[in-house]
């Protein structure tokens, strides 16, 4: 990469893989993120916000370019004043299709993943308060119930936001697990980078894992956000242990339209 670039990377929620993918990212090219390399800044649904308050409210002739000076046309500058790539993450799609209008030469990336895998993570994760609400929930969970509406609302609120694919570069988290090469070379290929897939596949194996609901049975980890190195259980793809056949199927129910949009079923 000659020119320093944003890089944009959504991806459907936090379950998603997505610090695994970030970090594939850093191994390719060199880049910072602002606050810290964990941080998540809800940076495109603010200008999501912006543009739907533009297209919304009554206002002058004139006042977009005013506003855009204002609030927009220098922050692509603020954030390059290092001179390094500038990595953007945040776990959901809300807004990237406005950073790519406005940032249409820098680099948009949505990371995607079956989102059964995705649900049965969440679900593997949640942790239910006192109360007769939380009761029913419990009550409710061996006859997959729960799962079926829980999965629904995560899958229509993502099919709500989520652009055309089309425009964006799709990485499949699954790809970089198995290191699918044809998929690791797209990658390189879109940093302009020099490293070989054999070198990426060699630092791939380096990266740790962090923030896996699994983190008990598959990594070495005391807690779900301290990263650690994986164990040889460790198989994020397809996961069903812990599940009966009544949860599963109201995940799969759940999220069928999402999972058909994103080409898993």
């Amino acid at each position: 990469m000659i020119e320093e670039k944003l890089i944009f990377l959504n991806s459907q929620s936090p379950r998603s893989g997505h610090n695994f993918v970030a970090e594939v990212i850093r191994k390719i090219v060199d880049c910072e993120t602002p606050i810290g390399d964990r941080s998540e800044i809800p940076f495109n649904p603010i200008l999501s916000v912006y543009h739907k308050t533009l297209n919304t409210y009554f206002s002058s002739g004139g006042s977009k370019a005013f506003l855009d000076d204002l609030f927009i046309n220098d922050i692509r500058d603020k954030l390059l004043k290092n001179n390094t790539n500038v990595l953007i993450k945040y776990t959901n799609y809300t807004g990237a299709k406005d950073a790519k209008q406005i940032y249409k030469d820098d680099i948009h990336i949505l990371s995607i993943r079956d989102p059964k895998d995705c649900l049965l993570s969440l679900f593997k994760g949640m942790k239910y308060k006192k109360g007769y609400k939380s009761l029913l929930k419990k009550m409710a969970l061996p006859f997959g119930l729960y799962h079926y509406t829980f999965s629904k609302k995560y899958s229509d609120k993502i099919l709500a936001e989520i652009p055309n694919v089309n425009d964006f570069f799709v990485i499949k988290y699954e790809d970089l697990v198995t290191k699918n090469e044809e998929s690791l070379k797209q990658l390189i290929n879109l940093f302009n980078s020099n490293i070989s897939v054999e070198e990426l596949k060699e630092k791939m194996d380096n990266v740790k894992v962090l923030n896996s609901s699994f983190y008990k049975e598959e990594t070495n980890s005391k807690t779900m956000w301290e990263a650690s190195e994986k164990s040889t259980k460790f198989n994020p793809v397809n996961r069903n242990k812990g599940f009966n056949f009544l949860q599963i199927l109201g995940v799969k129910i759940g999220s069928k339209r999402l999972r058909k949009r994103m080409g898993y079923i």
